[in-house]
């Protein structure tokens, strides 16, 4: 299952996935970009399956987990899920200055809250698959940057939720963050001057690209002999 799935990097790993010929449950909040998510990833086996919910209702994580079971009926040997990527969004921008409660609250809801109740309430299908959950991390929650207190706190904080399940769920489950910096985005940001600056943070001097993102997922979805572990990329 692929949390976040219409995002930029929800997009490429739930692409990279299919192509390898996995069996995807795709959630995100939009369900017109869930559904044309959905049949642009049919390989021939109809399209993916999907769950709609918005990660800030109190209620999403009971949502996603019902609409799971009926979208895939576990059995006595096996559950709905095998492994979960969780690729949460947004990003916003906070200005010190103008941060509010509400910010806090909301960012650590979807980067943090839901996905370990997520995680929490799938752990007995996962470790019946010996499955693996891999995390995007964010560089900056070792290396911060302005402007984005709220995201860099809820980031830090599903960092040790993640590395406490690590703990909580072995040897059964396998749980291990992939930490990013800045992935380019034309799209988002077309300033020279501040892709150089930032891309100077960088000790290879540039940005990464999605599908690098995609290689280390894939890697730490199949590396069994790993949990727990922080892969920084980019930092």
């Amino acid at each position: 299952m692929v949390v976040g799935a219409t995002g930029r990097l929800g997009v490429a790993i739930s692409e990279a996935l299919a192509n390898r010929g996995d069996e995807i449950v795709l959630t995100a909040r939009d369900p017109n970009k869930l559904a044309q998510m959905a049949i642009s990833l049919d390989r021939g086996r109809g399209p993916a399956q999907v769950v709609c919910a918005d990660l800030t209702h109190r209620d999403a994580v009971s949502q996603i987990v019902e609409g799971l079971r009926t979208a895939i009926p576990a059995t006595d040997e096996r559950g709905s899920i095998d492994d979960i990527v969780l690729a949460c969004g947004p990003f916003p921008r906070t200005p010190f200055d103008e941060l509010r409660r509400e910010d806090l609250e909301r960012t650590l809801t979807v980067h943090c809250i839901a996905p370990l109740l997520l995680v929490h309430a799938l752990a007995g299908d996962l470790a019946k698959a010996k499955g693996a959950v891999v995390a995007l991390g964010d560089a900056g929650t070792t290396r911060p940057y302005e402007h984005h207190v709220a995201y860099l706190t809820a980031k830090g904080a599903v960092r040790t939720g993640l590395r406490a399940l690590a703990v909580e769920l072995a040897p059964d489950v396998r749980v291990n963050i992939a930490e990013l910096g800045i992935v380019a985005d034309p799209e988002a940001d077309a300033d020279p001057l501040r892709q150089h600056r930032l891309a100077t943070r960088s000790q290879l001097g540039r940005f990464g690209t999605p599908e690098e993102v995609v290689h280390v997922v894939l890697a730490l979805l199949d590396a069994t002999w790993a949990t727990g572990e922080i892969w920084g990329i980019g930092r």
